[in-house]
């Protein structure tokens, strides 16, 4: 009878601990909480990854660009004393549009009239500099594949 009392108590003790135990939905909820985690820890691997790519494209760029601007054979100086003259111009819209589009490209960028206007005989005649020598100013016209003549500052 012990033993049977015992048996009888150890199977109830057995199926409360059963029944008391986890339901599906509690798994489940946990599982699911436990996928997401991972996602999260994921996305966060994943955007840190593409971060150092993008950095990486950054310091190649700014390293390409800077290689780019020391292979340049001529220097623009504010104080400088020579020019080039692109071209000239009867009228004076067609100079302004060919120096505005240069000032997107180089410091200066620049009309200059030229010329009798009591006779008529006026040029507009469009500059880019200031370049501290006559040999930089050859070398920016030559690299920029100009037309062009050196002068010196008006």
């Amino acid at each position: 009878m012990k033993k049977a009392s015992l048996l009888l108590f150890l199977m109830a003790f057995a199926m409360i601990g059963f029944s008391c135990g986890e339901s599906e939905a509690d798994r489940m909820a946990r599982e699911q909480a436990r996928i997401d985690s991972i996602r999260v820890a994921e996305q966060a691997a994943l955007e840190a990854r593409m971060q150092a790519v993008e950095d990486s494209l950054a310091a190649v760029e700014a390293a390409r660009l800077a290689e780019e601007a020391a292979k340049t054979a001529y220097t623009f100086d504010e104080n400088g004393s020579y020019v080039i003259q692109t071209g000239s111009w009867r009228s004076e819209v067609k100079a302004n549009q060919i120096a505005d589009r240069w000032s997107r490209r180089v410091p200066a960028a620049y009309v200059v009239q030229g010329g009798d206007e009591t006779s008529g005989d006026v040029w507009f005649r469009v500059r880019i500099g200031y370049f501290p020598s006559i040999q930089d100013a050859q070398n920016f016209g030559a690299e920029m594949g100009l037309d062009y003549w050196v002068t010196t500052r008006d």
